[in-house]
């Protein structure tokens, strides 16, 4: 997906500076209050003459009041120890009926290779129904359930990749579509007579431009002619019916230049005249998901197949991309649970030298920090998940993005790991391992790429603790006029290396988990007291410190991964779940090495470019542009 969120953060940064404080970063177009509902969107007018409707569904009306924002607070050094409860949506008697219906899907993907999966199948089993509402004869699965239900066909990443991104669609109809739109689609996307599937992604999008894909409107007829092609889309498979949803760029009627430029979200029939299915491409991984490029030659389509508000497709894309991660996300973890299950099986039965290499200390490690890493991955989607089913209109911003960035990381951790410790064998073409870290691969690069969503973790979170700590940092900037303030900042006893905190959160966990929870409490002042530096330092050209804003993102990252692990790590061992004592012991670890990787990273930040080698590494890339390539001459070179 083609967002350049660096750039876009600068040119919103210049559009609206702050004349109280130089440091305040401005609100993106896409950004969503925290108690904003989700339904308040049909609250305005959609393009053409179509009527907004004004009824919120049933399910939208589910839910508690939304909390403050969770990781967003811990940019200003607040947490909200309630959230320490990991979240039980799901009622037990519900919980026992999911299981019941999760057994016949279980027991095909058991059985079938990937190859042998038939369509029709996957039609009887309702998989393409599982977030669909129980009005439009889908199962009505809402967030935790729809993502548990995922879990049996993620045993095959090609399949269950196109399948989340039919269940994308199905959630961007859910949230933004009209009563109209949605009884025309829903009970066909449910049924798998239409499967959807999102075209965003473009080879070459134009410098100046959002999109090379364009729609223009014809006010005398009241259609528009979509024109460009998408790349990377998941096709259905032959003589299926097909429904993209593809982000083109608008500009409003009358209204010239940038300021009348937007995007839009079309819902396009692959049947229209007009659409063709382009070249099927050679990924590198996920090979049994044909992808191809979509062309669009002024396709016509009506006012009814606009998703959501005209021209606001950008601010639309937020909710897109939470979808997206979150769908992802799951299938990162699941080819991270099945290459630790082949590893340890391969330790388990595999003896050299007289020795079972489960038995080495450094496979023994290894398979650990595996272990914790799959557990923090699945604890952070849950808790995510159950934010957004336990309160309505919870902003889950950072926390989708951070669930994402944190699994795609591990995951290509773990599969280069394990190329490692099986040695040569994996390297023969079609075995597991080698397919794996394809997959792996594929997974790291499509859509999102882990540098853009970790610059948008990291201006995220500045963005929100910018509006709370203006006037301490406007203070900070300008000491002269403020003696006070930094007279109390240089008597204070808090450090980095020993952070004064009273959060209290061990009394919200077991007793076992209290070294868990002062880690967590020491990590979350250590960030804040990072920004507050950053702050101080760069004010507005903060957002040029690409290599601090990633420090940042992964100091927040390593919070909520410890975050999670202990709120649920707690809830299992209060509950009495099997193995629930290891659970406690893979928390402390997660939290152990987190705390020490924050301290690191924090450190890195104060002591600034001259000390931490940033400055070094700028330099010298100058002269690796400049000789455009590797400068040394070689070694044995003789200079006279």
């Amino acid at each position: 997906m083609r967002y350049n969120l660096f750039s876009r953060a600068v040119r919103l940064l210049n559009q609206n500076q702050s004349k109280s404080g130089t440091f305040r970063l401005a609100r993106g177009a896409g950004s969503k209050a925290t108690t904003a509902s989700s339904s308040s969107i049909h609250a305005q007018p959609r393009g053409g003459n179509a009527q907004a409707p004004e009824e919120v569904s049933p399910a939208e009306q589910q839910g508690l009041p939304a909390r403050e924002p969770l990781v967003k607070n811990f940019f200003v050094g607040i947490t909200d120890k309630e959230l320490l409860g990991y979240p039980e949506v799901i009622a037990r008697e519900e919980m026992a009926s999911l299981q019941n219906a999760l057994l016949p899907l279980k027991n095909y993907f058991a059985e079938e290779q990937p190859g042998q999966l038939a369509l029709d199948s996957l039609k009887q089993l309702g998989l393409y129904g599982l977030n669909v509402p129980t009005d439009y004869d889908g199962r009505g699965y809402r967030w935790s359930a729809s993502l548990m239900a995922s879990e049996p066909e993620s045993a095959h990443t090609s399949l269950a990749l196109g399948l989340q991104s039919h269940r994308v669609v199905v959630d961007m109809l859910r949230e933004l579509g009209t009563p109209e739109q949605q009884q025309r689609y829903l009970p066909a996307l449910g049924s798998g007579q239409l499967i959807g599937t999102d075209a965003i992604f473009e080879y070459t999008p134009p410098e100046d431009d959002f999109f090379g894909t364009q729609a223009i409107y014809n006010s005398d007829a009241g259609t528009w002619s979509l024109s460009g092609e998408k790349a990377f889309v998941v096709v259905a498979p032959a003589g299926t019916r097909q429904l993209f949803l593809v982000l083109a760029q608008t500009q409003r009627i009358n209204v010239p230049g940038d300021v009348g430029r937007g995007s839009t979200f079309f819902l396009v029939d692959a049947q229209q005249p007009g659409v063709r299915l382009g070249e099927l491409h050679a990924t590198f991984g996920c090979r049994e998901a044909p992808m191809r490029r979509i062309h669009f030659d002024r396709v016509q389509l009506s006012e009814q197949q606009i998703l959501g508000i005209c021209y606001e497709g950008n601010r639309h894309s937020e909710l897109l991309v939470r979808f997206a991660r979150l769908r992802s996300s799951l299938l990162g973890i699941a080819l991270s649970k099945r290459l630790l299950n082949q590893l340890t099986t391969f330790s388990v039965e595999t003896t050299q030298c007289g020795v079972q290499i489960k038995d080495l200390e450094l496979t023994r490690v290894n398979l650990a920090q595996g272990m914790c890493s799959v557990y923090a991955m699945e604890s952070m989607l849950y808790l995510t998940a159950g934010l957004l089913d336990e309160f309505h209109g919870q902003d889950v911003t950072l926390e989708s993005a951070i669930t994402k960035y944190y699994t795609l990381q591990q995951l290509y951790a773990i599969s280069t790991q394990n190329l490692s410790l099986l040695g040569p064998g994996s390297l023969h073409s079609g075995q597991p391992a080698e397919r794996a870290l394809r997959d792996s691969a594929q997974l790291c690069t499509q859509g999102e790429s882990l540098s853009t969503l970790s610059m948008f973790i990291a201006l995220s979170g500045l963005q929100h603790a910018g509006q709370r700590m203006n006037e301490g940092v406007r203070k900070s900037r300008n000491p002269l006029f403020h003696p006070g303030h930094i007279f109390g900042k240089f008597l204070s006893t808090a450090s980095l290396e020993s952070p004064k905190t009273r959060m209290q959160l061990a009394e919200h966990v077991h007793p076992s988990l209290e070294a868990a929870a002062q880690c967590i409490e020491h990590s979350v002042a250590r960030l804040h007291m990072a920004v507050e530096i950053m702050f101080t330092r760069h004010g507005n050209a903060i957002v040029e410190r690409q290599s601090e804003l990633q420090r940042l993102a992964n100091i927040s990252t390593a919070i909520y991964a410890m975050w999670a692990s202990t709120a649920r790590a707690s809830r299992s061992y209060c509950i009495g779940l099997p193995l629930a004592d290891h659970e406690l012991l893979t928390a402390n670890a997660i939290c152990t090495q987190g705390s020490a990787d924050v301290l690191r990273l924090a450190m890195e930040i104060l002591n600034g470019n001259y000390v931490n080698n940033d400055n070094n590494l700028i330099r010298l890339s100058t002269q690796v542009a400049k000789s455009k390539g590797y400068f040394a001459v070689h070694p044995l070179t003789f200079n006279f």
